[in-house]
């Protein structure tokens, strides 16, 4: 495994505009996976990126930065675009992929400038609903909707419990709870020990927290936070057909949003919402309904894109990947 250098964290994970995925943790995470990580710390203590390399045929590779490059202001953005270029150039990649979490006002420019192109997303969250968590507790429980109030309420009416998780046992759990609401809405699970790995390996560095919701001591709603700089990021849920019946989801996502708050975060990432909040075909939308009973502000993100050294081959690549999403698409149905 390559190591990172002294302090990263500090600097891709902790600082203002930090991400999870720019971690350590993630690294390792990838090279379990057939990933080589480089560690790219541009200035110091910023910009710095995660870079993830991947071997393609013909002794080609590409290059992906996950939700970076990390910057503590923008004016650190152009230098740091412009170091990835040279460096995906001088590698010979087939493309250098990014999508950090920036607006289009700014970053479009930049990217553009540095010369980006609009590329395929990895990442599915494009948009997200961000709520400031400088009101106290009591500000914050007013502010929601009410019939959401209500909903959080008539969870603990209906006996709901909320508490940390931890060990395999808990990320089981959750991972059986994930797989039921992959299946009820149609997306791809993966296996358990794939999500244990993942899932444990952010625990263990601290980049990640569980929280189970049970009634009658059975987990019947899950979800996976990440800190991520100064924001919590609601991260995964899922929720069985009973904790739907009990409202658990609501007293499960009042909880993550109070114990941000109680642990420092300035902000509260609800995760994905349609980017076009009128599409209700959209869908996130579902889900997008019931994030906003909790308040928060819509944020739209600048979307994945690519520095591309070698034309041809990346115009292959884009014709093959399809093909390759597809198949995973179906060993998941089969599977399930």
């Amino acid at each position: 495994m390559t190591d990172a250098p002294a302090g990263w964290d500090d600097a891709a994970v902790r600082s203002p505009g930090g991400h999870v995925l720019q971690s350590a943790a993630w690294a390792e995470i990838r090279e379990q996976q057939g990933w080589r990580a480089q560690f790219l710390r541009i200035r110091d203590p910023l910009p710095v990126a995660l870079v993830l390399w991947r071997a393609l045929p013909f002794g080609r590779q590409l290059a992906y930065v996950p939700r970076g490059p990390i910057i503590a202001s923008a004016a650190e953005l152009s230098p740091a675009l412009d170091a990835l270029t040279a460096l995906a150039r001088r590698s010979s990649a087939v493309f250098l992929k990014v999508d950090p979490e920036l607006s289009p006002s700014e970053a479009a420019g930049p990217l553009r400038s540095a010369g980006f192109r609009r590329g395929e997303d990895i990442q599915p969250v494009l948009a997200t609903l961000v709520l400031d968590l400088a009101p106290d507790q009591d500000a914050l429980l007013a502010a929601l909707d009410k019939d959401t109030r209500w909903s959080v309420r008539q969870a603990e009416k209906r006996g709901v419990s909320v508490r940390d998780a931890s060990g395999d046992a808990d990320l089981r759990a959750l991972y059986a709870l994930y797989a039921e609401t992959g299946q009820r809405a149609g997306f791809i699970t993966r296996t358990w020990e794939y999500y244990r790995r993942m899932w444990g390996t952010l625990v263990a560095a601290g980049h990640a927290r569980v929280r189970l919701a049970e009634r009658q001591g059975k987990a019947v709603a899950g979800a996976l936070v990440w800190r991520c700089g100064e924001r919590e990021v609601y991260q995964s849920a899922a929720t069985s057909d009973a904790g739907r019946s009990a409202y658990a989801a609501y007293a499960l996502l009042w909880r993550c949003i109070i114990e941000a708050r109680a642990g420092g975060a300035r902000t509260f990432d609800f995760g994905g919402i349609p980017v076009d909040l009128a599409r209700k075909d959209d869908p996130m939308y579902g889900p997008y309904l019931f994030k906003k009973g909790f308040g928060g502000v819509p944020r739209q993100f600048v979307g994945a894109h690519d520095v591309v050294p070698r034309a041809l081959a990346y115009n292959a690549y884009r014709l093959a990947e399809p093909a390759y999403t597809a198949a995973l698409r179906l060993v998941s149905r089969l599977r399930r």
